[in-house]
């Protein structure tokens, strides 16, 4: 077998444990989770038809097989590594590669005009994912490698992911043009006497912002509920119903529809934040990778 053929998590994953002999130190060394180099250890089993590692009262011990096959494991690594120029930098305009993002849509919103406009003009050869994202599975998509980064709202990620805020966006009012209530100040009280439309992809029919009116003694009426922001255009032009969506994409609904955008009359906004596996936090592709998205994240 030409053990550079073998996934390169899993090389770093038999190298650490042959290195720290406890299942719970190797994975940290790796950034993995425990669940995550159990299953590491069983694939590898399967690959080399080998327990490899033995559970002894002093810790994980290597097999023969295991001791046979180290160098050549430690060898295959530093050369994949060389080979995808880990060492040496990256350049993206002669990248082939693919790059995953799970976005949470209102980030997507935000965000994909710029970012595909610098992905194309400084990786032409390479291709942009970008997957839907809830961001309570963030943390499971990146330790399995579904995707390279996560961009959402992001709250307890474990300690193997790595993350940081991108931008925080105060939520706005959208209105189709003439509507009533954009003759005057928006009061709170006005707000929530309104008919409302909300986005919601897993069928909410509240969240935080109505926890906040409740300390105003107020409810809102949804009365509309949908599952994309694409569906606000059509919503809005046909009733007089009002949406509460972040800034950034009122921006992108009233640069294609007729629409008023009006201050939310109470302080609420989002934060989004981009979120990395600690074992892939210093490959130069990522890197690079990540750094596309925080200036697209600019405004």
């Amino acid at each position: 077998m030409d053990i550079r053929a073998v996934d390169l998590n899993l090389l770093k994953a038999f190298d650490a444990l042959q290195a720290e002999r406890a299942v719970t130190r190797a994975a940290s060394r790796i950034g993995l989770s425990q669940p995550a180099m159990s299953h590491a250890l069983s694939r590898l089993r399967d690959l080399f038809s080998d327990d490899l590692f033995v559970r002894t009262p002093g810790g994980m011990e290597p097999t023969a097989r295991a001791r046979e096959i180290a160098p050549l494991v430690s060898s295959a690594i530093e050369q994949i590594e060389a080979a995808l120029n880990l060492g040496t930098g990256f350049d993206p305009a002669t990248s082939a590669a693919t790059f995953t993002a799970g976005m949470a849509e209102y980030a997507e919103v935000a965000l994909v005009g710029r970012l595909a406009h610098a992905f194309a003009e400084r990786a032409p050869r390479a291709t942009l994912r970008l997957l839907p994202l809830n961001g309570a599975e963030a943390a499971e998509q990146l330790e399995r490698g579904a995707i390279d980064v996560a961009v959402a709202h992001l709250n307890q990620l474990p300690a193997q992911i790595e993350s940081t805020l991108l931008f925080r966006d105060p939520f706005v009012v959208v209105v189709r043009k003439d509507h009533p209530i954009a003759a005057a100040p928006l009061s709170v009280e006005a707000y929530a006497g309104q008919s409302h439309v909300l986005v919601s992809p897993r069928g909410d029919v509240s969240g935080a912002l109505d926890r906040i009116l409740v300390d105003f003694g107020l409810r809102r009426r949804v009365a509309l509920l949908v599952a994309t922001y694409l569906a606000l255009p059509g919503a809005l032009a046909a009733a007089d119903l009002v949406a509460t969506v972040p800034s950034r994409t009122a921006r992108q609904i009233a640069a294609a529809a007729a629409v008023t955008i009006l201050p939310l009359p109470v302080d609420f906004s989002v934060a989004v934040s981009m979120a990395w596996h600690r074992r892939v936090a210093g490959e130069p592709a990522q890197v690079w990778f990540r750094s596309l998205l925080v200036d697209a994240a600019r405004e």
